[in-house]
């Protein structure tokens, strides 16, 4: 996954928006709709992972389909029988990229392509309609001991642990951060302001925090020291 799928599923532009950096957009899964869309002339509601819905649920709702088995059973069988993931990744095994000359006509690689993206209903079409399109998308196949541990994972159920919490070494920043942020003075209030319309999109890193452990900056409907219930910002 972290090898070559996220080389395509890695941004908030992915194909079907289905990313695959965290197991939450793993969840979420995926959906035709597109993030930037130069013929579009109204606004869309965002579908920013972690601060535009809070559960799988939400996702649903908001037409993101899954491609995990969401089924009420959860045996090895019907974890891949039911996973668009696993269905589209045996395409590619079953119908191996050409390994010489040129790509086929078939793929379409246009930046402003359709995009096709599909569901569990209609996995069996697709594959009928476009055997070489199997994942990873006009790239290598996988090397069979890669394929073998994703399928073997998936077949388990896709399980990921739980993420990791701040690092001890961080929370004395964080707590400074926070009483300063949230100081009420008419001036710390404007200072505090400011600073997040800059920063909200930033991912910040403190000092003595392990290299791949990053923050954002939030607003809360909650005060400092209690869950967070993000208010999201466009």
């Amino acid at each position: 996954m972290e090898r070559r799928c996220v080389v395509c599923h890695g941004c908030y532009d992915a194909p079907c928006q289905l990313k695959l950096s965290s197991n939450e957009g793993l969840q979420r899964g995926g959906t035709e709709e597109l993030v930037y869309d130069y013929k579009r002339i109204t606004p869309v509601q965002p579908t920013r992972l972690f601060v535009d819905a809070r559960s799988t649920a939400q996702w649903r709702s908001r037409g993101f389909t899954s491609v995990l088995n969401e089924g009420g059973q959860q045996t090895a069988e019907e974890n891949l029988k039911n996973s668009v993931l696993y269905r589209l990744l045996r395409l590619k095994q079953q119908h191996p990229q050409p390994d010489s000359d040129q790509l086929p006509d078939s793929f379409t690689l246009e930046l402003n392509r359709k995009q096709t993206c599909p569901t569990l209903e209609s996995v069996d079409r697709f594959s009928r309609e476009h055997p070489l399109w199997g994942m990873p998308y006009a790239m290598p196949n996988l090397p069979q001991q890669e394929y073998r541990t994703l399928v073997s994972w998936l077949a388990q159920g896709a399980k990921a642990p739980a993420p990791a919490g701040p690092s001890i070494t961080v929370l004395p920043q964080i707590n400074q951060w926070e009483n300063f942020l949230n100081q009420s003075s008419s001036k710390q209030r404007l200072v505090s302001r400011y600073l997040y319309e800059h920063l909200f999109h930033a991912h910040i890193h403190f000092a003595g925090s392990p290299v791949r452990e990053f923050y954002r900056l939030v607003r809360s409907t909650t005060p400092s020291g209690q869950p967070i219930d993000e208010i999201p910002t466009v």
